[in-house]
């Protein structure tokens, strides 16, 4: 049967409703004194129609009403019948609930003149108008209001579901953003790297007949430099990026964290930073992501919450390196949250090296920013 529903586009919906008034009217026909057969046969065609309330309501849900108003011409009294009343309030609800405002208001005068026809009214009074008013039109108006605010929640659905499509572009224009600005910065390192080695080379050469320690010593050079080459490719291909030009300017280090420090604090951030072990001999890639991820959450807290008091740690460890940032209470923690673009740069530059990142809040309203980099010697 469900399968039946099924391919006629009809829903469990559609027909627990009427089957519930079929059986009602069923049994309250059994137990009154009408003529069963005309009024059970009369009460099954409304509720009939009434599976199609959704589909065809200015058709289906009118003509269920108008088998129930103008059966009386059967000889069916229904002054000791309650279920008649029931379809009646179902179909001219439909009418206002699933039906356009033109046909909904045509089947709903429809209804309104075979009520009138019916009981040969030649001029109806008020208490009769009234009665007729809360049968048929009662419905049409609550149907009419839950109309409404049903299409306005759909509004706010699709509105919301625009919201996440953008919210989800944006996030992947920052992602790819920057990863091309990290595939250009590493970029840059290789190709230090390799000038390193071109340079070294030719010392050695010139060096390897009259000074062979000399020479020794750049060939060491340019093998460290080549393998730190070779581990930044390996990360260098996994990341999207665009054909560009090259700047092949000197990149920052975690060395030059003081001076970044120094020049927010010039520009009135209350900035506090303590570095607890060196920042010598970091791989190129990890020590250029430390700066920048110490320089996007400064941006961050001095764009958006430029009074706020920050703390920077920088922690080296045997097997890597942490870094803390730890902002007041401020507009930083929520803006960062929500526009997504630094705490997703953020997020890339240690995922890169197969780190984390941790964001949260703190108790007193503050934000707290925690990157763990991996270091991994050179094989």
């Amino acid at each position: 049967m469900r399968r039946w529903w099924k391919r006629a586009g009809l829903s469990t919906a559609d027909v627990v409703m009427p089957a519930v008034l079929a059986a009602a009217g069923i049994v309250e026909v059994l137990l009154t004194d009408v003529p069963r057969v005309l009024a059970g046969m009369t009460t099954l065609l409304a509720c009939a129609l009434l599976v199609g309330r959704r589909r065809l309501p200015a058709t289906l849900a009118t003509a269920a009403c108008l088998v129930i108003v103008l059966r009386g011409w059967l000889g069916i009294d229904e002054e000791d019948l309650v279920v008649p009343l029931g379809i009646i309030f179902a179909g001219c609800y439909a009418l206002g609930r699933h039906a356009a405002t033109v046909p909904g208001v045509v089947g709903l005068v429809l209804v309104d003149a075979a009520v009138h026809v019916e009981s040969e009214w030649t001029r109806p009074d008020a208490q009769d108008l009234l009665w007729v008013g809360v049968l048929t039109v009662g419905p049409w108006l609550f149907g009419r209001i839950v109309r409404s605010h049903a299409m306005a929640n759909d509004e706010l659905a699709a509105q919301g579901r625009r919201l996440v499509e953008e919210q989800r572009q944006v996030a992947e224009r920052a992602v790819a953003d920057e990863r091309r600005r990290i595939a250009r910065e590493l970029h840059d390192i290789i190709a230090h790297s390799l000038s390193v080695m071109v340079v070294q080379a030719g010392a050695s050469a010139t060096a390897l007949r009259t000074d062979p320690d000399t020479a020794e010593r750049g060939l060491q050079e340019i093998q460290r430099a080549g393998r730190s080459a070779l581990a930044e490719t390996g990360r260098l291909l996994n990341l999207l990026r665009d054909a560009e030009e090259p700047d092949l300017a000197p990149q920052p280090s975690a060395a030059q964290l003081p001076e970044l420090v120094d020049v927010f604090r010039a520009a009135g951030l209350d900035v506090d930073l303590v570095l607890n072990g060196s920042t010598e001999g970091l791989p190129a890639g990890v020590d250029l992501s430390v700066y920048r991820i110490v320089q996007e959450g400064l941006t961050n807290v001095l764009k958006h919450a430029p009074g706020t008091a920050v703390q920077v740690g920088y922690h080296r460890r045997p097997d890597g390196v942490d870094v803390d940032l730890r902002s007041g209470r401020g507009r930083s923690q929520a803006d960062l949250a929500s526009n997504g673009r630094g705490l997703v740069g953020m997020r890339e530059r240690v995922a890169v090296f197969g780190g984390d990142l941790d964001a949260t809040t703190t108790d007193d309203g503050g934000y707290v920013v925690r990157a763990r980099l991996p270091v991994v010697a050179p094989a």
